[in-house]
């Protein structure tokens, strides 16, 4: 985990784990950093903001956790004859879902 916190940046992890598409363990922990940083931003924006509504910053927690809990699952189900093109559309789903929450959290403000 120490690994992923040098880098600190959600794009920094990105590049990172381009690395490391073989290694599921790793993949895991980079996409459980990448749901923790999102949640932390969440919260950060409604503790900085306190007219944003509960149930709007609830709804964009779950969706993340609903991302994490998706993107976990697809990583234990791989087929092993297509397994570049899996890990290149994770990559691109993974950062799809994540530029989307982003949007999310900052249209709050």
């Amino acid at each position: 985990m120490d690994k992923f916190r040098e880098y600190g940046t959600l794009a920094a992890i990105f590049k990172y784990t381009r690395c490391i598409m073989a290694k599921r363990r790793e993949l895991k922990k980079a996409i459980n950093l990448v749901s923790a940083d999102l949640l932390i931003e969440c919260l950060a924006v409604k503790q900085t903001n306190p007219n944003i509504k509960d149930e709007d910053v609830e709804n964009i927690a779950q969706s993340i956790l609903l991302m994490q809990e998706d993107f976990i699952s697809r990583l234990s189900h791989v087929d092993r004859r297509q397994t570049g093109r899996f890990f290149a559309q994770l990559r691109d789903d993974l950062t799809v879902s994540t530029n989307e929450i982003i949007d999310h959290i900052y249209h709050l403000i």
